[in-house]
């Protein structure tokens, strides 16, 4: 076995602790993970379902449209490739 210099014992355990450092900061953010019910499309759609909930708790149906008393104008439709 060949002996080696205590310069490069030192250098490779500094940088084994440098490596050990740098590492997890590269893998994203260092903290507690979130739970998977506070993230994603689903989440956010059952935020905003409980806000329009608290909106719509104080509002009267009477002022409510339906979908058959709005009307929406489209623009005129001219048909695309056609033979």
């Amino acid at each position: 076995m060949i002996p080696r210099p205590v310069k490069f014992n030192r250098l490779m355990v500094s940088l084994g602790i440098l490596a050990l450092l740098v590492f997890p900061m590269g893998c994203g953010a260092v903290g507690p993970p979130i739970p998977p019910e506070d993230v994603g499309i689903e989440a956010k759609i059952r935020k905003q379902q409980r806000a329009t909930t608290k909106d719509n708790a104080g509002a009267s149906e009477d002022t409510a449209t339906s979908v058959e008393e709005e009307t929406v104008e489209l623009p005129t439709f001219y048909p695309i490739c056609t033979r």
